[in-house]
């Protein structure tokens, strides 16, 4: 049994890289990232999005201190 790690109630910025299969030129599984703030606020992305989420954080401001 294989579990998310970390726990998504953990603010932070998580990363899967995802799987490439270099024989078959597919993905086995799309890369995502999932951003928590602190205050509660969220952004998700997947696929060709995953490296433009930082724009996303940036732009968030935090309402808390």
């Amino acid at each position: 049994m294989t579990v998310r790690w970390p726990p998504a109630e953990l603010p932070g910025l998580h990363v899967d890289m995802g799987h490439w299969n270099y024989s078959s030129g597919e993905w086995l599984r799309i890369p995502t990232a999932d951003y928590r703030c602190r205050c509660g606020w969220t952004a998700s992305a997947s696929g060709d999005g995953v490296p433009s989420i930082s724009k996303a954080i940036a732009a968030h401001e935090c309402t808390t201190e």
